[in-house]
């Protein structure tokens, strides 16, 4: 596949990846830490924060707060640590629903074998700390960073080759784990995207025509309008069975202990769909961050290419991938109206230029994929 154009001014540039991946700050640690505090209180005579610290970068659709805790018993042990994820005041996705959160996370948690944090408390009412959240389990493990890329240095890339194959082979797994989360007939009609629509099918074409309509406030994106019009034209005429999918699948959202995946995080776009998507996404993260924000840079060589990684993941769940083409291109889909809504976000903080938002790695991979007709190998 030819290597896309890339502007002068490029995406691949340290300041505008280190942009994207923190969330604008609105709220004060201080004062969040304190009326957190009281809200524990009235649920744990005693319960306070001792400490609070706000990550470096939280990502782009969600403000992250690390805090310790004294005087709070969870699920009948201490809970010395949590995360707090506070709803963005900047919507990436076209609908928010901390509580739907909540429960695909629980759900995944006590249903599966899926190393996935418990979620302990969801809070709706925005007055509290100035908008809903959730406050859920600290793991600790190494990440798979964006800034310096995890391609181009750090501890994956230094890994022989074996354990990086070893390692890819170990998150398809835990993939693959979350997808055996055992669902109820109400989890199946409460948890699925929510622009409705009669199957799963239909619901993820509509939610990709909302989310169009929602980046097309912010411009207009020829690359978006042919991608989504080609997946509600070439749509599958096949049944697909209800499962729960984290819908953000990628190693960047996974910490690991050794080779070992054991925390799983990013679950905003949790919900029940298509394994098939889920897969997909995953398979083709890793080819864009190396040849999309790691400037071309070669991906990592124990680690499989899209199709060797569908494959991998049909061995693992027992399940067949269908209709490969169709849910690599929904994959790049999605990741190019998420990372345009974030550059938008960008472009209007003057974190990086306007014409970046148009020419956002994700959204030139596709670019080159419905010129072209290849996918991504």
């Amino acid at each position: 596949m030819a290597k896309p154009r890339r502007p002068v001014a490029c995406a691949t540039d340290e300041a505008v990846i280190r942009g994207s991946l923190d969330t604008t700050r609105h709220r004060d640690p201080a004062l969040v830490a304190a009326r957190l505090t009281q809200w524990l209180a009235a649920r744990h005579p005693g319960g306070r924060v001792e400490t609070i610290e706000a990550p470096l970068a939280s990502g782009a659709s969600s403000e992250l707060f690390f805090v310790s805790l004294s005087g709070v018993e969870l699920e009948g042990r201490p809970a010395a640590e949590a995360v707090l994820r506070m709803a963005p005041a900047y919507a990436v996705y076209p609908h928010v629903d901390l509580a739907a959160q909540f429960r695909c996370m629980d759900l995944v948690a006590r249903r599966s074998p899926a190393p996935v944090p418990r979620v302990y408390f969801c809070e709706s009412d925005p007055a509290v700390l100035g908008a809903p959240f959730l406050l859920m389990e600290r793991r600790h493990g190494r990440g798979a960073p964006d800034w310096p890329s995890y391609v181009r240095q750090g501890w994956l890339h230094d890994l022989a080759a074996a354990e990086q194959a070893v390692l890819w082979r170990n998150a398809v797994e835990v993939i693959a784990a979350v997808h055996r989360t055992g669902l109820a007939p109400q989890d199946v009609a409460e948890l699925g995207l929510p622009f409705g629509g009669a199957t799963l099918l239909d619901q993820s074409l509509r939610y990709w025509r909302r989310y169009l309509e929602l980046d097309r406030q912010g411009g207009r994106y020829p690359e978006l309008e042919e991608s989504v019009a080609w997946l509600e034209r070439q749509r599958p005429n096949a049944d697909f069975a209800p499962t729960l999918v984290w819908g953000d699948a990628s190693l960047r959202n996974m910490l690991f202990d050794g080779l070992q995946p054991c925390a799983l995080m990013d679950f905003e776009f949790a919900h029940v769909g298509i394994h098939a998507f889920d897969i997909a996404f995953f398979a083709l993260m890793d080819y864009v961050m190396a040849e999309g924000f790691a400037g071309g840079a070669p991906r990592l060589p124990g680690f499989p290419g899209v199709q060797e990684t569908l494959d991998l993941y049909e061995r693992a769940s027992g399940r067949v991938v269908p209709h490969r083409e169709y849910f690599v291109r929904m994959a790049l889909t999605y990741m190019s109206l998420a990372t345009t809504r974030v550059f938008q976000r960008l472009a209007r903080e003057k974190r990086v230029p306007p014409d970046l938002v148009a020419t956002n790695p994700p959204l030139r991979i596709l670019g080159e994929v419905l010129r072209s007709g290849k996918l991504p190998p």
